[in-house]
């Protein structure tokens, strides 16, 4: 038996990180593009980290995915929910453990809404995500994808 770990991603985390991103040829992996994909930026990125949080969803020392909650660094209350998994880990629960990860983190710190982004055409995760109580605000005008945002009692 092997076992699942969520644990932050760090600078050290990059080749493992750009690896998962760029091995993906699929629909997917191209609509997935919040930042560059390569080892030298995405260690950059983890290195600039100060409020924002990335995890990865390691299954036998593999990096399968990698969630993240964004925006606190740029000083937004309501931080942007991102979930990647790599295509050989889909359909098994990972998507759905990143987001009630991230739900679940931001309860304990008090943080009252969550949004995130979906392309209109992936249906799968816009359906996950309205099944875990995520309601559609807007169309991203830059993107195209749909604005999506859950909000905790004493949220407005």
């Amino acid at each position: 038996m092997q076992d699942l770990i969520i644990k932050r991603l760090f600078p050290e985390d990059a080749e493992h990180l750009s690896r998962l991103l760029t091995d993906d040829d699929s629909a997917y992996g191209r609509f997935f593009t919040p930042f560059a994909s390569d080892a030298k930026s995405l260690s950059a990125t983890l290195a600039s980290v100060k409020q924002d949080r990335f995890w990865g969803l390691w299954f036998n020392e593999t990096l399968a995915g990698f969630f993240m909650l964004r925006g606190f660094d740029e000083g937004y209350l309501r931080p942007s929910f991102g979930v990647y998994i790599s295509p050989n880990f889909s359909r098994r629960g990972l998507s759905k453990l990143a987001l009630e990860y991230s739900m679940s983190w931001c309860r304990l710190n008090g943080i009252l809404k969550l949004m995130l982004k979906v392309h209109p055409d992936n249906t799968f995760a816009k359906k996950t995500y309205e099944q875990s109580g995520f309601r559609f605000l807007e169309v991203c005008p830059r993107t195209g994808h749909n604005i999506m945002e859950k909000t905790w009692d004493g949220g407005k």
